[in-house]
């Protein structure tokens, strides 16, 4: 086993070692495809983790022991005393969280998947490794607008994709699509960039037709498109922001869209049920609740109530989102943002 290549991510090395090099120039060529990291950039007195990977064309048997903590149509987790396991298809990651290693064995057919499902068995083998250093992942967008950033955060089909097009479109920088990690730093919770790559409703190609010819040559993400965005909207990239807004999308049928307040103990709420994974492993959860609470006092929290008019003019997201910059705001009607004194300072 040699190491392949080695990177950074937020103040974490990352040693990546493979059994052949073929099979390393295909971990390597993923990593470096679906990840923001700095490569061959190792930090001095830095925690360190390991990814081993090997070739499995066998299958693979569980320990008896192993208890199934999750389990759903494309992923089960299974844990063995300080073990776990995650199983996809006909591959297996099995992580050694105790001394930061993750030893990935992958099956052919792992490579003939679609690119977004070949990035996601890796970022969630990843998500568990980096948890164990204070990196947790996030279900949400990061976005960043003079010095001003915010998360827009929630599950699949929430439309927190398709509203975070809109802003970068209109001069928003990003962070990442659908999973941006975050952790608590000596100056608050900071975000940072993660995944490379964006999925796509194909009917916003009507709305943004710079996008059509992208989206016919991207890869299928389930009915979505996933796609390299820099190459559309290029130096719009954002490594990190300290958050100052958290915005929790939900599409309604109604016409109008309405910026909603909510107070922080739903807010926290929210932010729990769009950290996946974070009561599968019940021993690591306090902390994790504890750097999510630090994040709604540093942040004001809204759910965007996203109507009809949205939908058909999806530029509109900019108006909204500019007044949040101008200072907390409250409800006053339908289509109403007004900025009101912050009274917690």
């Amino acid at each position: 086993m040699s190491i392949i290549k080695s990177y950074s991510i937020s103040k974490v090395n990352l040693q990546v070692e493979c059994e052949d090099k073929l099979l390393g120039k295909k971990v390597i060529d993923a990593i470096d495809d679906y990840f923001f990291m700095t490569s061959d950039g190792s930090i001095p007195n830095s925690n360190n983790i390991t990814m081993r990977f090997k070739n499995n064309n066998f299958s693979f048997k569980l320990p008896e022991t192993a208890q199934e903590l999750f389990a759903s149509s494309s992923l089960r987790v299974l844990k063995n005393g300080n073990i776990c396991y995650l199983l996809s298809e006909s591959s297996v990651f099995q992580l050694e969280l105790s001394n930061s290693l993750g030893i990935g064995l992958l099956n052919s057919t792992y490579w003939e998947r679609c690119p977004k499902s070949k990035q996601e068995f890796l970022m969630l083998s990843l998500l568990w490794l980096l948890r164990e250093h204070g990196l947790y992942g996030l279900h949400a967008n990061g976005l960043v607008k003079d010095g001003f950033g915010i998360l827009i955060a929630g599950g699949s089909g929430s439309g927190k994709s398709t509203t975070a097009l809109s802003l970068i479109r209109q001069g928003w920088g990003y962070l990442s699509d659908d999973v941006t990690l975050f952790r608590h730093s000596s100056n608050g919770i900071e975000a940072i960039a993660f995944q490379k790559g964006f999925s796509f409703d194909p009917n916003l190609a009507d709305c943004y037709p710079e996008l059509n010819k992208p989206l016919k040559e991207s890869s299928f993400n389930g009915q979505k498109r996933f796609l390299d965005i820099n190459s559309i909207y290029p130096n719009r990239l954002i490594s990190n922001c300290f958050p100052r807004a958290l915005i929790f999308p939900k599409i309604v049928s109604q016409n109008k869209s309405r910026l909603i307040p909510i107070d922080r103990s739903k807010a926290l709420i929210l932010l729990i049920d769009n950290s996946g994974g974070i009561m599968v492993d019940k021993e690591k959860v306090t902390k994790q609740i504890e750097v999510l609470k630090r994040l709604i006092y540093q942040a004001d929290s809204y759910q965007l109530i996203a109507g009809r008019d949205l939908y058909e003019t999806p530029e509109k997201i900019c108006e909204i989102v500019s007044r949040i910059q101008e200072g907390p705001i409250h409800e006053l009607g339908e289509a109403s943002f007004c900025p009101v004194r912050d009274i917690r300072k």
